[in-house]
């Protein structure tokens, strides 16, 4: 229960407690004192590490930039750079190495250049285009280019105008302008090639006409005319073919006339007056063909020798069978008609005998081939020799006898 009861403090417990508290207080303050002492002497100590470093790092970067200045080159510049990343002549460095980059960009565009030049090919200036772009060059490098390029195009052009005027001919002129159609000659070569096509056709056209001219005849000056119509003869050529035309023609005539004359019939100067109708012996062949005809009237007797030749091709039905034509009957009227003309022609020569004997009108069916046939037998009878001696003929009978002969001695 006494344990329940409240006690009264300890005054001199609490006293000893406050004690300790102070002494505790004032240690630590010592404590904290000596510590802030401590510590800003090391941040002192630090503050000269680091200014010291500062000023190494600072001292380093100068020198590392004297030397990176000293080489100049975009090397150092770029060591510099690598090494001070954050130094104080970056910006500087950069500058610097952008620009020695330039220059040696420049130095190798103009060194490429002077070579291309030095080369002065189309490869050449191809090749400093491609690796230079941007060159300094690149402009004029095109129209070096264009200019080698047109230069080459007008050397190609002359030596092929050189090489086609070599050879002047018109398939080499054509070759040329094939090649070269803006070519620096082409005007001119299509005026080779016309006046080449011109002397061809005049050479052609000549040796046309002198080949019509050795011929002579009417047919080539014709075929002439054919492949040169306006050629520089054809008028000539013309002129000749009329000219051989009227000679054939009277040649032509001549001979139909003399032909005729030979024969001597009517037939023969009717035929020349049918070919000949305006013919140089036109005439005289009309007044043959009338004093033939009058002459036949007087001494020839005349036959109806269309009646003569339908009997005769009826006769010829009867025995053979068969049809007559109208040709048969032509043929006969013209045999019959021949044989007349004969008659007339060679009158003269035969004998009043033998022209009464063969002559008659009043047998059946009387035909002139038959007394032709019978004036010539007797006629060539008449120049026959027998034995070396000529037929005798009573001219009262008309009947001929054979020569007399001695009999043979035994």
């Amino acid at each position: 229960m006494k344990d329940d009861l409240p006690r009264k403090p300890n005054r001199r417990g609490r006293g000893s407690v406050c004690m300790l508290a102070v002494f505790a207080a004032l240690a630590a303050a010592s404590l904290l004192a000596a510590c802030s002492k401590s510590s800003d002497q090391q941040q002192a100590e630090q503050q000269q590490q680091q200014a010291a470093d500062e000023q190494a790092r600072k001292q380093a970067d100068e020198k590392a930039w004297a030397e990176a200045v000293r080489a100049n080159t975009a090397a150092a510049y770029n060591g510099y750079l690598q090494n001070f990343s954050a130094g104080a002549h970056v910006s500087e460095a950069l500058q610097r190495v952008a620009q020695l980059n330039e220059q040696a960009r420049k130095e190798t565009d103009e060194r490429a250049w002077a070579e291309a030049v030095r080369a002065n090919t189309v490869a050449a200036y191809n090749g400093y285009i491609q690796n230079f772009a941007a060159g300094a060059h690149v402009a004029e490098a095109r129209q070096r280019l264009a200019a080698i390029t047109e230069q080459a195009r007008k050397d190609a052009d002359e030596k092929a105008w050189a090489d086609a005027m070599r050879a002047n001919t018109a398939a080499a002129y054509n070759g040329y302008i094939q090649s070269f159609a803006t070519g620096a000659h082409v005007a001119e070569a299509r005026q080779r090639i016309a006046g080449l096509d011109e002397q061809a056709r005049k050479d052609a056209d000549d040796k046309a006409w002198a080949d019509a001219e050795r011929a002579g005849t009417s047919a080539a000056f014709n075929t002439y005319l054919q492949n040169f119509g306006t050629g520089a003869h054809a008028v000539e050529a013309r002129q000749r073919v009329a000219a051989l035309d009227e000679q054939a023609r009277k040649e032509a005539d001549e001979k139909a006339w003399a032909d005729a004359e030979r024969v001597g019939t009517t037939t023969a100067f009717n035929a020349y007056l049918q070919n000949f109708p305006s013919g140089a012996h036109a005439g005289d062949a009309r007044q043959r063909v009338a004093s033939l005809e009058a002459l036949a009237r007087r001494e020839i007797p005349t036959i109806d020798i269309q009646k003569t030749c339908d009997a005769a091709a009826g006769v010829m039905v009867s025995l053979l069978g068969g049809s007559t034509t109208e040709q048969d009957v032509k043929g006969c009227l013209d045999s019959e008609q021949k044989a007349r003309d004969q008659i007339v022609k060679d009158r003269a020569t035969y004998a009043e005998v033998d022209k009464a004997r063969c002559m008659r009108t009043t047998v059946y069916l009387p035909s002139y081939v038959e007394w032709l046939t019978c004036l010539e037998m007797e006629r060539d009878v008449r120049k026959m020799d027998v034995g070396g001696m000529k037929l005798g003929m009573d001219p009262r009978t008309g009947v001929y006898t054979l020569p007399k002969v001695r009999p043979a001695l035994n």
